[in-house]
Formats: structure tokens, C-alpha cells, sequence
């Protein structure tokens, strides 16, 4: 069912005018909101994070160890 074959029936059974049925059929113009960037970030730096990668599959963690293995494990630096 479509809204043109609504209006039809409509039309049909003289419950709206022609006039009205131009004004339902009528394409109607949706505004979108332009995309804007987040006003509150202000970071302009785009180096990538760190990523550590493992090629270690035989010592993976344990069930309730830490998620890391051990070969690639986060030490801060001091």
C-alpha cells in the first residue's frame, strides 16, 4: 500500500478534494543536520596509539591471568 493509492481511494470515495490530494502528495523536504565536529576536543594530535603485538600462541594466559602475554606485557617507563 502506498500513500499514492491511499489518496486514490480517497479521491475515489469523494472524502478529500484534488486540492488536498496535491498537498498530501507532495514530496516533503527533510532537513539533515550538517555534520559538526566535537567543540569540546580539542587534541590535535594524530600519532597513533602504541600497539603490541605477539606472535607467542603457546604461553597464552590462563584462565583469570592478565589478558596480555607475557613476551609483549605494558612496563610504564620511569
Amino acid at each position: 500500500m502506498t500513500k499514492a493509492s491511499i489518496v486514490q481511494r480517497l479521491l475515489d470515495e469523494n472524502k478529500i478534494t484534488t486540492e488536498e490530494a496535491v498537498v498530501l502528495l507532495k514530496t516533503e523536504t527533510v532537513n539533515i543536520p550538517m555534520y559538526t565536529p566535537n567543540p569540546y576536543y580539542d587534541n590535535t594530535d594524530t600519532t597513533p596509539p602504541p600497539v603490541w603485538c605477539s606472535t607467542d600462541t603457546l604461553n597464552t594466559p590462563a584462565a583469570g591471568d592478565s589478558w596480555e602475554y607475557k613476551d609483549t606485557k605494558y612496563t610504564p617507563e620511569k
